[in-house]
């Protein structure tokens, strides 16, 4: 008697473990992520759940830093920084986003909302060598590319900072900000419908 091995067809198990480790990739480089956060992270006072960080962020925490549950810092070409000089608060709420190169300088407050998102090369910070004043963003912002956003600005909920804006005065909700210096127009004007 010859005993016979199964059938077993090669190519199919091979596309199989090549689709199961596909999906489990994003999980793995999210957990790294985590596992590098809490590292990155380590001089903060308040470290949210599932902080997640892609590549370096710089942290220099001489005053107070809180950090939300479920940040997200993307890697790239230049890492992100939080810097808070003494005396200082820097806040960040839950699920934002920051991209790469993104720079947040706390003298004497900076709050950031939930929901808020962040592109490469923004810039955040409340004292600009004339005068130190808080900055507040609301929820659901989105500050595009390059932005400043310059001390004693408040940027209202769901508003939108154009790329290469610099805000020197306060944005009102839902509004889209742009120019240099930023001018405030309604998203709603925006948003509305030609007709064609």
């Amino acid at each position: 008697m010859t005993s016979r091995s199964p059938f077993v067809r090669i190519p199919e198990v091979v596309a199989q473990l090549e689709e199961m480790g596909r999906a489990a990739r994003p999980r793995a480089e999210r957990a790294v992520a985590m596992v590098r956060a809490r590292w990155q992270f380590r001089a903060v006072q308040s470290l949210g759940r599932n902080v997640a960080a892609y590549g370096p962020v710089s942290v220099h925490n001489d005053g107070e830093i809180r950090l939300g549950d479920r940040l997200t810092f993307s890697g790239g070409m230049l890492p992100s920084s939080l810097v808070c000089h003494p005396g200082g608060r820097l806040v960040i709420g839950n699920e934002t986003q920051f991209n790469y190169g993104v720079c947040l300088e706390a003298w004497r407050s900076v709050s950031v909302g939930a929901r808020c998102m962040f592109a490469s090369f923004v810039r955040v910070g409340d004292r600009d060598g004339l005068h130190t004043a808080p900055i507040t963003i609301e929820d659901d912002v989105w500050v595009a590319h390059g932005a400043i956003i310059m001390p004693g600005v408040r940027v209202g909920a769901r508003s939108v900072v154009a790329a290469g804006s610099i805000v020197t005065q306060d944005v009102p909700p839902d509004t889209l900000a742009m120019g240099n210096p930023a001018r405030n127009m309604s998203l709603e004007l925006v948003a509305r419908d030609t007709g064609s």
